[in-house]
């Protein structure tokens, strides 16, 4: 099997290829972007290709580009469908000290100290079936509740009814992560009044 060929069943397989797959398979990059100039994948980003017909997935490329960004808040409720309200831009997570001067203007960032930044990763596909990194609900409603002065408040009462009408809902992981985020108390309340 040729490079080439090999390109053409991971992006079949997997929906896309990077930089970082291709050189992990022995291929070099020149071949990615000899394909794209033979017009059988498409380049969509830094080091992201799909298909020629495929479909670009935002929540993907920006991920990828920006491996630490976690998303988080409105993009998480979204996500979980804990919300209405489709996002107009992504929000979201970094550590405090990491750099975002390369992420776009309209990104929304949060920063956290490293010590909570990993709490509640996990991994989901996204909308466009790709992988992608987010905070679980759990967490996502824990940072609500750190930030319950800025967020407006139909969206987090909102997102609280729709978390504990949820089977898969976890109220002690959910209580865990309040613990460990110093908002114990005002989540006890909350658990108290909804559930």
């Amino acid at each position: 099997m040729t490079n080439e060929e090999k390109i053409i069943n991971i992006v079949k397989e997997k929906g896309y290829i990077t930089s970082e797959i291709a050189k992990d398979n022995g291929i070099d990059t020149w071949y990615l972007s000899n394909l794209v100039g033979k017009g059988k994948i498409q380049r969509i980003g830094r080091g992201v290709y799909i298909d020629k017909n495929g479909v670009y997935d935002e929540y993907f490329v920006f991920q990828y580009q920006h491996s630490k960004a976690i998303y988080s808040y409105s993009t998480a409720l979204f996500l979980h469908e804990l919300t209405e309200s489709i996002p107009t831009s992504f929000e979201v997570t970094v550590y405090q000290g990491y750099n975002t001067h390369r992420f776009s203007s309209d990104v929304s960032v949060h920063y956290v100290k490293k010590d909570i930044y990993e709490l509640g990763v996990i991994e989901q596909e996204s909308p466009y079936g790709t992988p992608i990194q987010l905070y679980d609900k759990e967490r996502t409603l824990c940072d609500l509740v750190v930030s319950k002065k800025v967020v407006e408040s139909e969206i987090f009462k909102k997102a609280f009814q729709a978390y504990f009408k949820q089977p898969d809902r976890d109220v002690n992981k959910l209580m865990k992560y309040a613990k460990k985020m110093n908002i114990e108390t005002e989540m006890f309340t909350l658990v108290e009044v909804l559930s």
